[in-house]
């Protein structure tokens, strides 16, 4: 079966997702719409649409792929005009809130999805239709009844080559902090303290390493993406800024002793494992 589409937020997330989804051949038409038209979206869309509730009246299934704050703004406009047996389906990094306002709509399909997947490329050279080969896509159901829609979604899921993967939304943000926000934060941390060497002298920019450009590249985030993660999963986050400033003490106390080879030989010793398994996973 091939379903109609209708793609809201035509970023990397969103145009991957449509490249995905013709490329595995389930989509009878996909639709689109972003802040505003850009003749380069035909390379991806069989139709802009700029309203949105015919965007809606025509599709099957509707993706958010948006900053999540507008994420949260389109469920309440979006979610009162769905039809039976349609499905909304978001792709917030974050999904406490998200899912908390789907919870609403008890007589609709809602599904909350995060897709670990994405660089930092921005444009038409981030688009790529084998971003979600291999990779989790998490799902979240705000109640029974959005349940429905998992046969479909998971079927769509597989077919871009994506995992789906079914979890409690608190526990996804939990974890999620600690892999991917609290490195974001770190990334920002460590540029932020790279601008005030550069404004007193600029000869640090000899010693840009391909260690601070890896580390630094979730800098790279668009502003509005990063700054709603931290917000709709500031707990969490904190939590994890307390545990690392105390890692942080501990680790330069440790500088002090004898002991800090057989420190870093451990860590580096899990690290190379446990990395060659992520970098080589297939889930």
């Amino acid at each position: 079966m091939k379903y109609h589409f209708f793609i809201i937020g035509l970023g990397q997330i969103g145009c991957s997702l449509a490249l995905a989804l013709r490329k595995s051949k389930v989509a009878a038409a996909i639709y689109g719409k972003d802040k505003q038209y850009k003749k380069i979206y035909s390379q991806v869309l069989d139709e802009y649409l700029d309203d949105i509730e015919a965007g809606v009246r025509q599709s099957d299934i509707i993706i958010l792929a948006t900053p999540i704050k507008e994420i949260q703004q389109l469920i309440t406009e979006i979610a009162p005009i769905l039809e039976e047996k349609k499905i909304l389906l978001d792709t917030g990094s974050t999904k406490g809130e998200i899912v908390r306002e789907m919870k609403k709509y008890p007589k609709k399909i809602l599904i909350g999805g995060h897709p670990m997947a994405g660089t930092v490329r921005a444009g038409e050279k981030a688009w790529q239709a084998q971003l979600f080969s291999g990779k989790p896509f998490f799902l979240c159901f705000p109640h029974r009844y959005s349940k429905q829609g998992k046969p479909v979604i998971e079927k769509i899921l597989n077919k871009i080559g994506a995992v789906p993967v079914e979890i409690e939304p608190a526990h996804h943000d939990f974890l999620a902090a600690v892999t991917s926000h609290l490195p974001y934060i770190i990334s920002l941390i460590l540029f932020s303290i790279y601008l005030k060497h550069y404004r007193r002298n600029r000869i640090v920019d000899y010693f840009i390493s391909t260690g601070f450009l890896g580390s630094t590249r979730l800098a790279l985030t668009p502003s509005r993406v990063g700054s709603d993660i931290i917000l709709t999963n500031k707990n969490n986050i904190i939590k994890n800024i307390k545990n690392i400033i105390h890692e942080l003490d501990k680790f330069q106390e440790q500088m002090e002793t004898d002991e800090i080879f057989r420190i870093i030989e451990l860590i580096n010793q899990e690290a190379e494992k446990r990395r060659k398994i992520y970098e080589n996973a297939v889930f």
